[in-house]
């Protein structure tokens, strides 16, 4: 019975659901929303009637301080702003009113008058949140105090009773402006930062510190300001100026503070005391009237009292709670032995008032890490969530009628894009307040981010809060005013905008806690689940088979067996008959093989344990990253540097981009080779710019060297060297110089003369370089710029339509390259070029399947295809000749080789270079399946090939459109196990010779977070892995295209870049040279912190997620690993616990007794 008991509970624990699998979700009505303020977003200092704020005094006054003139440009952009607030599933939008926007100083009556343009702005802004349906939450004073009411009452601004009446009148105006419009409002953003901050320690405006009464009386004209207003918005509620449903609250904020030593009396009255003078200080008068005792003790009378009449209006001035938490400290007195800050420091009033050291922090707490420059803007915002759930339980306990609105929580981070500590901070706090909600019932209404972008954050641009990351300019925080430009300030979301599109749409924290790119491996993830419910239910009957047997050998040592053995289980009473024995040791012979059925079984349902062994490449193979002069240089015009078919071609093609500046690697090569040593990259390879390096002489009509490009390459090369990066120079990168488009006849490679001119290029080089560089190629994809460039007319020079074009320019470049390897080798025998030192030609190819395996006529066309991409230019290198088929169909259209051109090219290798991108499924052109039909191939090397491409093979990965609907990417597919096809099948050419992978990569759009890129990488390095230490094919580095986001042949809109770059409009003007220093930024994208973790380990494993990890084993976390379900877990636990118990039973075993505890 025992048995059954187990087995019941086993099959039980797999047929229920697990108390993990309900969602946590938040009421439907529960709003998530996001925060910003005026000055911090607005920007448009000067513009609509705005006048100037303390802040914008302040700013200027303050030195290192930098301004909001311009700040996030919000309101010119709030339109597409709000639109990419409901892209992130936002529900509500606080922000604030510009005081000085909506009101102007007037100098006759010395009040503040409404400024009807202002005024009109925020109607439109409003109307437009309200449009989007996105719950408008009102701040109506967020610390920009018009300087007029500053400087204009005697005692200034806040500290003077006529502030009271002021605000009132402002408050009223809005009210009746908006009170149709908006539900949720909030008279004061954080009292205590604006009086603390501004009063007491001097950080904020207006800069006050030193008095001990001045943050106090503060304090109570804006008490006071608060209960009036609040008076007059009841008022107004009653004659319908403000809707029924309209709620005001004041908005606190505070850290939770813990004793650090919660033994110590005198720290826990310390933690009281510190928050009672940051929390209690605005919220006691709300509730009970007065500041609270201590304050009172403390400050005596230098706190201002309060009439009876003045404490009623304040008393219940709220209809909710509005809160805003970032952090907490552990607290201890400030005369403590264990204080960091001794009393005397602390500046008197306020501070000297509290008179505690919350420089400690709790353990567990997450710390903010200093920017790339050692910068450490964020050092006050740490993370410890279970002290916003203690914030939550102490204001409810202030008053447990009313509902709470999170108005303001974040993380403050460097500038990095993809700020993981972000995403983990906010998945952890908003833990917090599910917690409060669901499970404590806290009537908490809804969750608030700091802050939708990155915006001004009071003196600097340094401290990042915004989900959506902001491309913030030199300019934008100078004193001065200007326009910022349209690329200026591009909103880019972080990993937290789109996690809390998963949660504020879905309402549920449980199943979007990962960002990862679930389209792309969709297929994969279901395969493996499959295979793992299918091996798991195996393991889960060899268990069964493996209890039955030890039942069956329990009751045969007895001397019986059932009638029905299985059956025989299921039965509350067994049917057995007697027997005898037969065969001793039979059944423990089959108790053997049952158990060993199940392990096998299980083994089965857990592939990783197969390969629980790290998959490492060999410590010589070389990860590495690549580049093109054309492509990141820019520098058109500087260095000596003239022309290319390229700066042409890009000029006379209607549509095309140019590359003037590129990535403006010219003058930035040093910060980017820091920065891919900053990753872990060991190699670059690059291509040198012909028309920098070498100039035309119309006297020699011969290219002549150019002093200043040579040693830009030679810089280039050294600050490679030193930074520890193998260099892999490229020659011939596409950019012919255009003189010798123009000047040879026929023109460029068409001519045979420009086999001459290569060489005496490519000798310069070895020159040059040789002693330098150790790897070398000739040209990069010539299938790319002859195919291209002469066959289809997609590249510089643009040719198309001729039946020969690109077969004499294939025979020009295949002499050219011949010839230069020739030198190179008498070069390295002469020991000018390195003893080490190899060459090759980097060729390119998809690898073609037939799109039906069982129709010959397509497995002849994927051959076909081949022969004619990838084999056109490696036969030659090969066999000294193009591939049969070639000249099968392209007749006497093919050049032929001479004897002597053909023993030249045969073997002009000393390694194999190869790009590769996508696979492709191919069809004749003439088949019934063909998309492409063989008369709509134009003339020449395309319809000599006579296939159709369009196909892919199931389970290729398919980039997608950007965010405006363009398809740069179409033909960049991903399927995977073709790499590793293609890797074979260049190997089988010549197995004696090594092979080095030049480019791979994915074609993504301009998203920064791009985890496509990702899995391509993850799976196609996959496969070189299997091709090195599976296949033992000796390949020795692998290489991403690209670095950068680049210049890719007429357009910026295809992103191969493991650094995403900022490219503005200006970057493909046909006439610009000089980017700002704050353009084309490098932002990394995923996969570059994932290149960092395999090319400085070698390995593939332990580096697959980048995600924070649980260090605590449990049974999910096992059942994680070894891919299977938490319910297989178990079973398999109970199946193996149960045949060992009763096994050790029929051996005369037992547990002994355990003695109980106390």
């Amino acid at each position: 019975m025992r048995f059954l008991q187990l087995l019941t509970v086993a099959i039980a624990t797999l047929l229920a659901p697990s108390a993990a699998s309900e969602p946590r979700c938040f009421p439907s009505n529960f709003m998530f929303g996001s925060a910003t303020a005026s000055y911090q977003v607005e920007g448009a200092a000067k513009e609509g009637g705005r006048t100037s704020s303390i802040w914008d005094d302040f700013c200027r006054e303050k030195p290192g301080m930098k301004c909001a003139n311009v700040a996030d440009d919000f309101y010119h952009r709030y339109k597409d702003d709000v639109k990419l607030m409901v892209d992130t599933g936002l529900e509500s939008f606080r922000f604030s009113i510009s005081w000085s926007r909506v009101m102007n100083w007037d100098a006759e009556t010395r009040h503040m008058k409404p400024n009807p343009e202002g005024i009109a702005w925020y109607h439109s802004l409003i109307d437009e949140i309200n449009a989007n349906g996105i719950a408008p939450i009102l701040t109506i004073y967020h610390w920009d105090l018009p300087s007029e009411l500053q400087n204009q009452l005697e005692p200034k601004g806040w500290l003077n009773p006529d502030i009271v009446d002021h605000f009132v009148e402002y408050s009223t105006l809005l009210f009746n402006e908006y009170g149709s419009k908006v539900n949720l409002w909030t008279t004061f953003n954080e009292p205590l930062s604006f009086v603390g901050a501004g009063y007491g320690l001097g950080m904020h405006a207006p800069g006050y510190f030193g008095s001990d009464t001045q943050a106090y009386t503060v304090s109570r004209n804006v008490l006071l300001s608060h209960g009036k207003a609040v008076q007059k918005f009841r008022e107004l509620k009653t004659t319908d100026v403000i809707a029924d449903k309209a709620r005001i609250g004041i908005v606190l904020v505070s850290n939770w503070y813990y004793p650090l030593d919660a033994e110590n009396p005198k720290d826990v009255a310390a933690a009281k005391r510190a928050f009672d003078f940051d929390f209690g200080w605005f919220l006691n008068p709300i509730v009970n009237g007065d500041y609270p005792a201590v304050m009172r003790e403390r400050a005596g009378e230098r706190l201002p009292t309060f009439t009876a009449e003045e404490s009623a209006i304040i008393k219940g001035s709220y209809d909710l709670f509005m809160m805003n938490h970032y952090a907490s400290r552990a607290i201890t007195d400030c005369d403590s032995e264990a204080s960091n800050t001794p009393c005397s420091a602390l500046l008197p009033g306020y501070p000297a008032d509290k008179g505690v050291d919350d420089s400690h922090l709790m353990p567990g707490t997450h710390a903010g890490v200093p920017d790339r420059f050692g910068n450490n803007y964020c050092e006050m915002f740490t993370g410890y969530p279970p002290g916003y759930l203690d914030m939550m339980r102490y204001l409810h306990s202030q008053d447990t009628t009313v509902d709470i609105l999170l108005t303001e929580n974040g993380w403050c981070g460097n500038d990095e894009v993809d700020n993981m500590d972000q995403l983990w901070y906010f998945k952890a706090f908003v833990e917090q307040v599910y917690k409060a909600v669901v499970e404590e019932k806290i009537p908490v209404i809804g969750y608030t981010a700091w802050s939708f972008l990155d915006n001004y954050e009071w003196g600097s641009y340094g401290p990042r809060f915004g989900m959506y990351y902001v491309n913030f300019t030199e300019q934008t925080g100078s004193p001065d005013f200007y326009e910022p430009k349209p690329t200026d300030l591009a909103r880019i979301p972080r990993p937290s905008a789109k996690w809390f599109h998963k949660v504020a749409t879905t309402k549920c924290l449980d199943g979007w806690s990962e960002i990862d790119a679930k389209a792309a491996t969709a297929s994969h993830e279901s395969k493996k689940s499959i295979f793992g419910i299918v091996f798991g239910f195996a393991a889960l009957a060899a268990v069964v088979i493996g209890v039955a047997v030890v039942v069956i050998h329990r009751n045969r040592r007895s001397g019986y067996e059932p009638l029905l053995p299985l059956l025989d289980l299921l039965r509350p009473t067994p049917s057995t008959q007697r027997i005898h024995r037969k065969m001793k040791g039979g059944f423990r012979k089959c108790l053997a093989l049952a158990g060993s059925l199940a392990v096998a079984m299980l083994g089965a349902s857990i592939p990783v344990v197969a390969s629980s062994e790290p998959r490492c490449f060999p410590k010589d193979f070389m990860f590495g990253t690549a580049t093109a002069a054309y492509q990141v240089e820019g520098a058109y015009n500087e260095g000596g540097r003239t022309s290319s078919i390229w700066d042409e071609y890009c000029r006379e093609k209607p549509g095309l981009l140019c590359a003037n500046v590129a990535d403006d690697f010219y003058h930035r090569y040093p910060e980017d080779l820091a920065m891919m040593r900053g990753i872990g990259l060991q190699s670059l390879r690059f291509s040198i710019s012909w028309s920098r390096a070498m100039n035309w002489n119309p006297e020699t009509r011969q290219m002549h060297p150019n002093p200043e490009g040579i040693a830009f390459y030679h810089a280039l090369i050294d600050e490679m060297k030193a930074n520890g990066i193998v260099p892999v120079l490229t020659i011939y990168h596409w950019d012919l110089p255009s003189e010798l488009m123009h000047e040879l006849t026929p023109n460029g490679w068409l001519s045979p003369e420009i086999v001459g001119h290569f060489v005496e290029y490519s000798t310069l080089m070895f020159n040059e370089y040789g002693h330098k560089v150790d790897y070398w190629t000739t040209f990069n994809e010539p299938l790319g710029f002859v195919g291209y460039g002469y066959g289809q007319g997609w590249l510089a020079p643009g040719h198309s339509g001729s039946p020969t074009e690109p077969y004499t320019v294939s025979h020009n470049v295949l002499v050219a390259h011949a010839k230069a390897v020739q030198k190179f080798r008498e070069l390295r025998s002469a020991g000018v070029v390195g003893d080490k030192a190899r060459i090759g030609i980097v060729l390119v190819s998809a690898y073609f399947y037939p799109l039906d395996a069982s129709n010959p006529k397509d497995v002849a066309a994927a051959k076909r295809a081949l022969d004619f991409d990838f084999g056109w230019f490696l036969n030659p290198l090969i066999n000294g000749d193009y591939p049969a088929i070639m000249r099968e169909r392209a007749g006497d259209r093919l050049p032929k080789f001479t004897k002597e051109e053909s023993a030249l090219i045969k073997g002009s290798y000393d390694m194999f270079q190869m790009n590769h991108y996508y696979s492709k499924a191919v069809t004749d052109c003439d088949s019934e399946t063909s998309k492409t039909p063989c008369s709509s191939l134009k003339g020449g090397w395309e319809a000599d090939k006579g296939i159709d491409e369009d196909h892919v093979m199931p389970g290729t990965m398919q980039p997608r459109p950007d965010r405006f609907g363009n398809d740069y990417c179409g033909r960049y597919t991903g399927y995977p196990p073709g790499y590793l096809a293609m890797i074979k099948y260049l190997h089988s050419q010549d197995p004696s010779v090594d092979i080095l992978l030049t480019e791979n990569g994915w074609c993504g759009n301009d998203e920064v977070e791009n985890m496509d890129q990702l899995a391509y990488y993850k799976a196609f390095v996959g496969q070189v892995y299997k091709a090195v230490v599976e296949e033992k094919i000796p390949v020795i580095g692998y290489t991403a295209w690209s670095f950068l986001d680049n210049y890719e042949w007429g357009s910026y809109g295809p992103r191969f870049g493991l650094f995403y770059v900022n490219f503005t409009e200006q970057t493909g003007s046909h006439g610009y040279s000089k980017p700002n220093p704050t353009d084309l930024q490098r932002i990394p994208r995923p996969a570059a912190k994932w290149f960092h973790k395999v090319s400085t380990s070698h390995c593939l494993d332990d580096w697959t997620d980048l995600k924070a990890a649980n260090s605590e084993p449990n049974i999910q976390s096992i059942a994680k690993t070894f891919d299977i379900s938490v319910p297989v877990v178990v079973i398999v636990a109970v199946g193996i616990a149960a045949a060992a118990f009763t096994y050790k039973r029929r051996q005369g075993y037992r547990r002994l007794p355990q003695a109980s505890g106390n």
